[in-house]
């Protein structure tokens, strides 16, 4: 991706991402990333590649509704690789379907989880956490705190 093309990409996420203090994006290569995943023990499917190719490497701040500090998610194919694969396997277990880690959330690092069904998930030592369906309305959820905060 050339340096407008990855400055257009930022400029259309930020967009998306109304009420978020900063995105950044980083390059991704999708075939390296998705070597990293077969490497980490993890399946790879379509529903990945495409999620990798236009949300790979994001990171969106904003203030929290909670504490008023400023928060982050990270989409990151490292943090992602490096889940504890018996976490994932659990939280599968718990979503009833399969799910790949993609990032971290939050100064707790909860996990980021894509869903086999698109459902943006977070998973840590309390949970798991449906945010929303797909990355994008997940993001906006969060931003301005109106999701549904239960752990199952």
């Amino acid at each position: 991706m050339s340096d407008e093309q990855d400055r257009t990409r930022e400029e259309s996420l930020g967009r998306a991402f109304a009420g978020a203090s900063r995105v950044e994006r980083g390059p991704v290569d999708v075939e390296a990333a998705l070597l990293a995943y077969r490497e980490a023990g993890f399946d790879v499917t379509d529903g990945l590649r495409e999620f990798l190719g236009t949300y790979g490497e994001t990171t969106v701040f904003w203030l929290s509704d909670v504490s008023g500090d400023e928060t982050s998610l990270t989409i990151s194919v490292e943090e992602a690789a490096q889940a504890f694969a018996p976490n994932v396997r659990y939280f599968e277990q718990r979503l009833g379907m399969s799910a790949l880690p993609v990032g971290i959330a939050f100064e707790t690092e909860e996990m980021v989880l894509l869903a086999e069904n698109g459902d943006i998930v977070l998973g840590g030592d309390a949970g798991l956490q449906r945010v929303a369906h797909g990355f994008e309305e997940a993001m906006r959820a969060l931003i301005s705190g109106d999701w549904d905060k239960t752990f199952f």
